[in-house]
């Protein structure tokens, strides 16, 4: 049945109200387009029946589902008699397109043009419309007409009520509003345990003890409210995730959206540092969506085991058959930025304009940073320059950073006075860029004057990554005084970064005695740093102190420290290699020095020795989707 065989059929009032009613219930089931839902609110028109009640109902929900809840208003005066039933349709419109303003005034219509009392779900949709505004008033007179309408019995208003009152910072009530509610259900308790996770006040795990008692078991929203808890605490938030897991392996066939409860167990592991168990977790369930595959990778990549990353979102289409969303590419370009694959960014910039992700603002921004690390500052301000980006404070900082790491100072000084020409928000982030820049290009004068605009005229805090900017900015330049006055006359605490900063342009620029107060406060600021004593021993065999030196040796091995080698990477035909210094234990180490006294000789028997073996190991490389 469509809409135009309507007005041609010689049907009675009845058949012609059922047949209207059966095609808008096809819409509403089908969400389809706004020109079929005009020509059939048209021909509704032509038969007559577009003020029949249930016809009117149909079209108010049908023109809510396009995200017209205007149009919605204009079907429901065309009712001749409304009741409560459509009043209702047309509140619902309004709260489900985030219109709660207009929730509020057609509420306050109702109750002067209309006889019709509200019942429950208007009282409802008024009180979460109360507390999405914050309104306490309407809130508080919407409670009053619930004791005056006896529906105080009425759970699910008794549970909106309470959401209404903590949104408008009433925490007092909202705890009143629950011990009223007669019988409470799991989401009563869920609402109350929700509202105090958000708070963080402490007294989440005692209200899900209070939970079970009272007989109500856990279910899928408790779960999924109470794991993010457990990344926190220590050994304690360990148990207790571990407990909470335990406890949906045993009522895993009573809890719904198991895909939702698995990454968040996945996302819980994660960011407590255990991804094996994430891992387990992620290769047990028995479905995955595109959220459980996100929440593994971006595990691996906030781990910084980005490897692995690589490998697991190289492995979506094949594996699990599933694409990326525009948040997967959020979480896999850092990982692409860190190795520096720009090939493989590329690929996935590539997906994204195909699939029509790439408009938007935070994948730009993600991409330009990623760009940039990969050392491509012309691809980077490509996408900063596209008239389709919609600039934002994180696209400048994106940019005045990347400049500031290649060490372009001029560059970045231009897009940081553009940018406040513009009066865009300055923050700590895009202030640390800038410094950085005015560091690393040696503009001593600039980076002065702009450190007193930030924290002098703005008033912005200065953190400690923006001091020990400022001391390396000094440093580096050899104003080593100047940088020890700094350090004694900011507002925080000197950090070990500072120090450090500090510590490492003395060492470059011979002063003994900055480098000799920069080690003792980086030794008793950080006595367990292997670094620190590394350092320090270095110190004194430059200055030929050889016992001071076997005293700091001994002295690392009695507190147990070891500094960590530092490693060297190499790509070959897609696939990472990882070097100690004058490490011989790869199989296709170059197996003498000598081979190095002949010009081209390595790199012939460097790659004759790799290509076996590159081609036995090659990883799947990071496949050109939707191709």
């Amino acid at each position: 049945m469509t809409y135009a065989s309507l007005p041609a059929a010689a049907l009675s009032s009845a058949t012609e109200l059922a047949a209207v009613l059966s095609v808008l219930r096809q819409f509403s089931a089908k969400s389809g387009s706004l020109t079929f839902l005009k020509q059939l609110h048209a021909c509704a028109i032509v038969l007559g029946l577009h003020r029949h009640p249930l016809v009117v109902h149909k079209l108010i929900s049908a023109y809510s589902l396009v995200r017209l809840p205007a149009f919605s208003r204009l079907a429901f005066f065309d009712s001749l008699s409304a009741d409560v039933f459509q009043w209702n349709s047309l509140l619902t419109a309004f709260s489900h397109n985030v219109c709660f303003h207009h929730v509020v005034q057609t509420f306050f219509r109702m109750r002067v043009l209309s006889r019709e009392k509200p019942d429950g779900h208007t009282l409802a949709l008024v009180s979460k419309a109360s507390g999405m505004l914050r309104c306490l008033r309407t809130g508080r007179a919407v409670h009053c007409l619930v004791e005056v309408l006896g529906l105080e019995l009425d759970a699910v208003l008794g549970n909106t009520l309470m959401l209404m009152y903590f949104r408008c910072d009433n925490p007092e009530d909202a705890r009143k509003m629950f011990d009223e509610i007669p019988i409470k259900s799991a989401a009563s308790w869920n609402a109350l345990i929700s509202e105090h996770v958000n708070s963080c006040d402490g007294e989440t795990w005692k209200l899900v003890r209070k939970m079970q008692a009272n007989g109500e078991k856990l279910d899928g929203f408790t779960v999924s409210t109470l794991l993010p808890l457990c990344t926190g605490g220590g050994s304690t938030g360990i148990i207790r995730g571990r407990q909470i897991h335990g406890y949906i392996v045993r009522h895993l066939l009573s809890l719904s959206s198991e895909l939702h409860i698995g990454s968040c167990l996945i996302n819980m592991y994660c960011k407590g540092e255990n991804l094996v168990i994430g891992r387990r977790v992620f290769d047990t369930l028995r479905s995955r969506n595109v959220f459980s595959w996100t929440s593994m990778i971006s595990g691996y990549v906030e781990n910084a085991v980005l490897e692995e990353a690589m490998r697991l979102f190289s492995s979506m289409p094949y594996v699990g058959g599933i694409m990326p969303n525009e948040v997967t590419l959020l979480t896999i370009l850092p990982a692409v930025g860190s190795l520096g694959r720009m090939d493989d960014g590329k690929q996935i910039h590539g997906f994204a304009l195909r699939h029509l992700l790439a408009d938007k603002s935070s994948l730009k921004n993600a991409l330009m940073d990623m760009y940039s690390k990969c050392g491509s500052l012309v691809y980077a301000r490509c996408i900063f320059d596209d008239e389709s980006l919609q600039k934002d404070a994180i696209s400048w900082t994106s940019m005045v950073s990347a400049y500031g790491i290649h060490g372009k100072g001029e560059e970045a000084l231009l897009l940081f006075n553009k940018m406040c020409s513009l009066e865009i928000k300055l923050d700590d982030i895009v202030s640390l860029g800038i410094l950085l820049a005015c560091s690393r290009a040696g503009l001593v004068k600039e980076g002065m004057e702009i450190y007193g605009l930030l924290v002098g005229y703005l008033g912005i805090i200065p953190s400690a990554e923006m001091c020990s900017c400022m001391v390396d900015m000094l440093a580096r330049a050899g104003q080593l005084d100047q940088a020890l006055g700094f350090i004694d006359s900011m507002p925080l605490e000197p950090t070990p970064s500072i120090w450090g900063a500090l510590f490492r342009s003395a060492v470059t620029h011979s002063n003994h005695k900055i480098e000799h107060i920069a080690r003792k406060f980086l030794i008793d600021s950080e006595p367990n740093n292997p670094s620190n004593y590394v350092t320090l021993s270095n110190f004194h065999a430059s200055c030929g102190r050889w016992d001071d030196v076997a005293k700091v040796r001994k002295r690392m091995k009695e507190k147990g420290l070891r500094k960590t080698p530092g490693l060297s990477w190499i790509g070959i035909n897609g696939k990472f290699h990882s070097f100690y210094s004058a490490d011989k234990s790869h199989v296709c180490s170059v197996p003498t020095a000598s081979a190095f006294n002949f010009e081209g000789r390595v790199l012939r028997d460097y790659g004759s020795l790799m290509s076996p073996m590159v081609e036995e190991n090659l990883d799947v490389p990071i496949p050109e989707f939707g191709q």
